[in-house]
């Protein structure tokens, strides 16, 4: 390749400059098209005839791992189908620290194993489908103020001179936020998205610490680095820090100015020496290489393209909307993306996403013969919204919940409310059902409650992507109370009906404390944004056509202030702080570290079922060992990419061949770049940076997702499930480990495993878990590696984080 035809690959053409919310340029020569870049981790966005998944969030309720992997391969057959090359998603950060953190509903819950494990079953799913997944977003994402500035124009933004930095310490990093990030590099991840924020001090996309070293030698990540959408801030310094795409293309907050970090610019400092053509080779196979990685993937023809825009839903438009240039063509084709199959995956996801927090008297599942014949379904948040199901990015919050706002929103080809669905239900039983959607004018809703025998109250709480702002919420949360005055409609309808469900539809955790105990709230259901199927689901579970199994994948708390929280204000500072102290106790960790009881804890869940657990066994598969082996050394380069000698005057714009389209970011040169080139301009690398490959990978790198021996399995636990109940039902059976504190002090437990179990009444079956080499170790910061303690580990399965069913230690030795 040329360097102006490299630099296309490594350039989004511009915002609007393409069919998808990120495209890169083409190579005609080789039979490379643009590629597609499309959101995202629960459906393909701004198209039609495709199905709204349930949200990362549910999956991770669903403890659920091969589920998880059939949605993953659920998402990318319909990313396939529209011609999307590149799917951006999972998302694995935000971790979950901050409990009103605004993007927390697209990832996996708040734990990093849990994180790590369903984001490398989604890739695996979405990669089999021939698509390439990008993992989302390195690192520290976890509040969505002030994550750009130019964001907002009101209040402390005004005064914000750069992005909020997470301020991360080196075992947390590795411990916590890394974690994810090895799972899904070990499954073969082909990009990885790096985010707005700062990470120490340097924006996350040039940070050569957390790109070059972490994640590239550390990690031993072999495809690319994307920036999220206007993430970078510099030409070079990205470049050499380990950037090796830019999306959309343009200047953040300039979109469609035609302004660059790269393109041209990026050609001109190639060609002046300013970054080695070596440099723009690795972005280039980086970008490349994940389509040769697997027998699943393969590079695009120049006819496999996306059949849709993401800029218009009009069958015919001109074919740069944004820009209103361009000859009329087809611009979507309407193609059905869904089928059978995929509402089955995202059915089934959406039911076992449910959480049974609370079932007194056995009062669920819902039966005519126990009295409830006349039903009262109250809340705006059963109901659809004024604004319909698909109001743009999904910021419509006064109806039924499908999803969060922002970027991983999916328009809904459906949507069956909570109180469309109930009511159907109610009635197929011969119950009278009545409703009341007003959240505010509470009479009518007292005087129904007062004659039903059970209310359902429907309540929500919502977030989304911090570009949106609903009702003063600046993508995070305020608070953690519910919406629409919920609290208020729990109480007075309480007051009148000893048989109260509580539906609480939400992005997080909310506060329950002003009712959770009241006698009259009999049940209480948990249900994370689960898309199009969420009022199917919601009824299939209190009507009991499914036996609930979900789980919750963060700790809901008593008190507000055990929750860490988001940074607000700026106070005297113009570039905002945010040092996670919290360190290593995430979550449950936390909570148990401090000895604070929880009002639901980390893995909690109920069924309809009753099941028992025995049987505890534990065999070792392989010695451990205290530390790590050291990885071979790197692999020779070969040097198979020929650097481009050619004239500077060679990637001159070719005016006889084509017309510029305004606002679109080309790879060229004019005439005056050309005149200027000076290749005496020096200029200072990054800190540890250096042109020259390494002979040998660091202790704790080697391979894909670390040093290989972190991957050895070295002990197999197993126990026996039995369901004492009446009903077929899932059970999720959790392992923990309590390390020693030998060199450094841990969480008291931490989750190292998760199995899910069908059963039939009386039925009995066997979990197993593998413990591999990196789930007993720590991070010893002062020699920089992975390091087993000697001592006792402790080993619980149990039902939630905090209720052990089995005990077992394992005891290393020097």
């Amino acid at each position: 390749m040329s360097i102006p035809e490299k630099v296309n690959l490594t350039t989004g053409t511009g915002w609007g400059s393409g069919p998808c919310v990120g495209n890169t340029g083409s190579v005609p020569r080789l039979g490379i098209p643009s590629l597609c870049l499309q959101d995202g981790p629960n459906g393909v966005r701004f198209t039609d005839f495709v199905t709204h998944f349930p949200s990362g969030l549910a999956a991770a309720s669903t403890f659920n791992k091969e589920l998880v992997y059939k949605r993953g391969k659920a998402i990318g057959r319909e990313h396939r189908s529209k011609g999307v090359h590149i799917a951006l998603g999972p998302s694995i950060g935000p971790i979950g620290l901050k409990a009103k953190g605004g993007r927390n509903w697209e990832s996996f819950g708040a734990d990093p194993y849990l994180q790590g494990i369903m984001g490398a079953q989604t890739v695996k799913g979405i990669q089999e489908e021939g698509v390439v997944a990008v993992a989302k977003h390195l690192i520290g994402n976890e509040q969505e103020h002030f994550r750009q500035v130019g964001e907002w124009d009101h209040g402390d933004y005004d005064r914000l001179d750069s992005s909020i930095s997470s301020n991360i310490g080196d075992r947390a990093m590795h411990e916590v936020y890394l974690w994810p990030f090895a799972d899904v590099i070990k499954a073969g991840v082909g990009g990885i998205m790096c985010a707005y924020n700062m990470v120490n001090n340097t924006y996350a996309c040039e940070n050569s610490q957390l790109l070059n070293y972490l994640l590239k030698e550390e990690l031993a990540f072999q495809g690319f680095v994307v920036s999220d959408w206007g993430a970078q801030h510099t030409g070079v310094t990205s470049a050499l820090s380990g950037l090796d795409m830019t999306m959309p293309g343009e200047v953040f907050d300039d979109w469609l100015g035609g302004k660059s970090y790269w393109g041209p610019l990026l050609t001109r400092a190639v060609y002046n020496k300013t970054i080695p053509q070596d440099r723009l080779n690795d972005m280039a196979a980086r970008i490349l290489a994940p389509f040769f990685s697997s027998e699943h993937l393969s590079l695009p023809s120049c006819e496999e393209v996306p059949n849709f825009s993401s800029w218009t839903h009009h069958t015919y438009g001109q074919q740069y909307p944004y820009q209103h240039f361009g000859a009329i063509v087809q611009q979507n084709f309407h193609a059905e993306a869904r089928s059978v199959m995929n509402d089955k995956v995202a059915l089934e996801t959406a039911r076992q996403g449910i959480v049974l927090l609370k079932n007194k008297n056995r009062n669920l599942p819902i039966h005519k013969d126990d009295g409830v014949r006349r039903l009262l379904i109250a809340g705006i948040a059963g109901g659809v919204d004024p604004n319909g199901f698909n109001c743009r990015d999904q910021k419509c919050t006064d109806g039924t919940l499908t999803s969060g706002w922002g970027s991983a929103s999916v328009n809904n080809p459906w949507v069956v409310t909570a109180q469309e669905a109930i009511s159907r239900k109610a009635r197929e039983r011969g119950m009278l059902v009545d409703l009341s959607e007003d959240n505010w004018d509470l009479e009518c809703t007292e005087e129904l409650s007062d004659f039903a025998d059970m209310t359902i109250v429907i309540v929500n709480s919502v977030s989304g992507e911090g570009y949106i702002e609903v009702d003063y919420n600046y993508g995070d949360r305020n608070n953690v109370s519910l919406w629409h005055n919920g609290d208020e409609l729990i109480k007075r309808v309480t007051e009148g009906c000893k048989k109260t469900v509580v539906v609480i539809n939400a992005v997080g955790p909310v506060n329950m404390e002003k009712w959770i105990e009241n006698d009259n709230v009999v049940a209480v259901l948990f249900v994370p944004p689960l898309g199009q199927f969420v009022g199917v689901a919601i009824a299939e579970v209190l009507f009991g056509e499914v036996n609930p199994s979900g789980k919750l994948p963060f700790t809901i708390a008593k008190k507000n202030s055990h929750y860490a929280d988001i940074r607000y204000e700026l106070g005297d500072c113009c570039d905002p702080q945010d040092t996670f102290e919290r360190g290593v106790y995430l979550d449950y960790r936390f909570f148990d570290k401090h000895n604070i009881k929880p009002r639901f804890e980390f893995g909690y869940g109920l069924s309809y079922s009753k099941f028992s657990v025995t049987d505890l066994e534990i065999y070792e598969i392989n010695p451990p060992s205290e530390y790590l082996p050291c990885p071979s050394d790197y692999m020779p380069r070969f040097h198979t990419i020929e650097d481009d000698i050619c004239d500077p005057e060679d990637a001159l714009f070719p005016h006889d061949e084509m017309d510029p389209v305004p606002g679109f970011i080309y790879p060229y040169l004019y005439n005056e770049d050309v005149r200027s080139l000076d290749e005496d301009d020096c200029y200072d690398y990054p800190k540890g940076y250096t042109p020259d490959q390494k002979c040998e990978a660091p202790l704790a790198g080697g391979g894909p997702g670390g040093n290989p021996a972190l991957w050895e399995t070295l002990y197999r636990v197993s126990a026996k499930v039995s369901n004492d109940g009446s009903i077929g039902g899932n059970y999720v059976a959790q392992l923990y480990i309590e390390f020693p504190s030998t060199i450094v002090a841990s969480p008291p437990r931490i989750l190292r495993g998760f199995e899910k179990i069908y059963l039939e009444p009386k039925e009995c079956g066997e979990v197993e878990f593998e413990i591999k080499h990196r789930d007993l170790s720590i991070w010893e910061k002062e020699s920089q590696q992975w390091i087993i303690q000697t001592g006792t580990y402790k080993l619980y399965v149990s039902t939630s984080s905090r209720k052990v069913e089995l005990c077992g230690e394992i005891e290393i030795g020097c």
